[in-house]
């Protein structure tokens, strides 16, 4: 009998202490849960998700729409961080393309530059007295000159054609001076179109880089905020993915 009677009274000193500590982390629970916060405590949460099963419910789906949301901007964040990608190569090619383009036309003004130089070069030494020659020296002397520019690429085929047909102010008759001067000014007038037309290509690929540039700058702003709306959210997650009944209602 003294035995059990210590058994009892030992039992009942362990289920006190025990019940003594639930009690008193009951207490503390309660206490730093509303310290601070006009929010319900805990254990009101807990009686009431207990006693309405609805909020559980509705807790449960709010967490569930959450997750989805995440979702939805981690792969929207993707999607848009590969269009900022290729908008990115995009906007160096073009501004690669633009760059050749001014080459280009710095290259074609360069060559006009050049043709008229020469032209007026021909122009003064055509001012002295020429002497005479015989008109068939003049006429191969033009069929030379045009063949040989041809071949260099400075007149075109329907120019070539001119000088052969005597058309255009091309003249067989006429000094070589004056042959030369009327080559140089025709290729002159074809390098100073050449130089149109590579400003026109310039113009456009600028304008073409412009808006590469301006579409890049868009996707990166958009990439940025994407990735910053997910980052916000995604710290949010963990406060609603807990047990809905210890969750307090989240204030703006």
């Amino acid at each position: 009998m003294r035995n059990f009677s210590h058994d009892v009274q030992y039992a009942l000193a362990i289920w006190l202490t025990l019940l003594a500590a639930v009690t008193i982390t009951f207490l503390v629970l309660t206490a730093l849960s509303r310290r601070g916060s006009g929010d319900p405590s805990w254990w009101t949460r807990l009686r009431k998700a207990i006693r309405d099963p609805e909020a559980a419910r509705e807790r449960q789906a709010k967490v569930e729409r959450s997750a989805r949301e995440i979702e939805e901007l981690r792969r929207y964040c993707a999607e848009i961080a590969v269009a900022a990608e290729r908008a990115t190569v995009m906007a160096e090619r073009r501004r690669a393309e633009w760059e050749a383009a001014q080459r280009t036309q710095e290259a074609a003004w360069r060559a006009y530059e050049e043709t008229e130089q020469s032209v007026d070069r021909l122009r003064r030494a055509n001012a002295f007295p020429m002497t005479e020659d015989d008109p068939q020296i003049r006429r191969r002397h033009l069929v030379r000159i045009a063949n040989a520019a041809h071949g260099r690429g400075e007149i075109s085929a329907a120019d070539l054609a001119d000088a052969l047909m005597h058309r255009n102010g091309w003249d067989p008759a006429a000094h070589p001076f004056v042959q030369e001067l009327t080559l140089r000014r025709v290729v002159r007038d074809r390098r100073f179109q050449a130089y149109h037309e590579a400003s026109e290509v310039e113009r456009q690929t600028a304008n073409a880089a412009d808006m590469a540039s301006a579409a890049k700058r868009s996707l990166d702003d958009e990439a940025f905020d994407a990735a910053l709306r997910l980052r916000k959210a995604t710290a949010v997650a963990p406060e609603w993915s807990s047990p809905s009944f210890l969750t307090a209602p989240a204030r703006s």
